[in-house]
């Protein structure tokens, strides 16, 4: 479900020329959408459908299972997004994410389709209260699209640029790739790990300073008797 302003709608009933609320931007026209079929049966795991389990993200976030493909974006670091792993705002790729509670590949569904909209830029929108991101018009988009898809595009456009330029020209956020995101997510898990322990051993010292202290009248009568 898509944020609009007439409220959420359903991405598959989006069309060209409608209206999409952004974070940077406002209500923004769609400009192009895609909507595409695939097969997954021998499909590897890392290209499979990524579950995003409602709340996976942060409170309310998403505020109902979400289903996107794997190199689709979610903002990172802000809008309480995990904020508890990422520090400022960036886009990351749904699979990077796949290490974390109540985010997994869908390894049973045999096939999906897949649906994208374009605005004129790359946008940060909000999907089943989650916020993600509009699609970018990159290189690796456009090289895969068939002669009439391409007509399309730039026909929506008004543009004919080269299949390895930009048509939503600057990202709306930084990217990470797959790599930096896991990573930083298991460095991360790696320092609450050896926080855990630390904070375990404060919690052994102060009970048994605790303790001490709680007997130690026990101890000095005897200590006086024996002076």
């Amino acid at each position: 479900m898509i944020d609009t302003p007439d409220g959420p709608r359903a991405v598959e009933i989006l069309r060209a020329g409608d209206l999409v609320l952004t974070v940077d931007h406002g209500p923004q026209n769609v400009r192009w959408v895609r909507s595409s079929e695939h097969a997954l049966e021998d499909a590897e795991i890392d290209d499979k459908p990524v579950l995003i389990q409602a709340a996976a993200l942060g409170v309310g976030r998403p505020a109902q299972d979400l289903i996107v493909s794997p190199q689709h974006r979610i903002l990172v670091g802000g809008g309480g997004q995990l904020i508890e792993y990422f520090k400022t705002e960036a886009f990351v790729p749904a699979k990077a994410l796949t290490g974390l509670p109540g985010i997994r590949h869908m390894k049973g569904k045999a096939k999906i389709t897949w649906i994208h909209f374009a605005c004129q830029r790359h946008e940060v929108v909000t999907a089943n209260g989650c916020l993600s991101e509009s699609l970018l018009l990159g290189p690796a988009v456009l090289n895969g699209l068939n002669r009439e898809e391409w007509r399309t595009v730039v026909t929506a456009f008004e543009a004919i640029l080269h299949p390895s330029q930009n048509m939503c020209r600057d990202p709306a956020r930084t990217i990470l790739k797959v790599g930096e995101v896991r990573r930083l997510l298991a460095t991360q898990a790696l320092a609450n790990s050896k926080g855990e322990k630390e904070i375990r051993k404060w919690n052994f010292d102060a009970a048994m300073e605790k303790f001490e202290a709680d007997h130690m009248h026990f101890l000095e009568p005897s200590r006086a008797h024996n002076r």
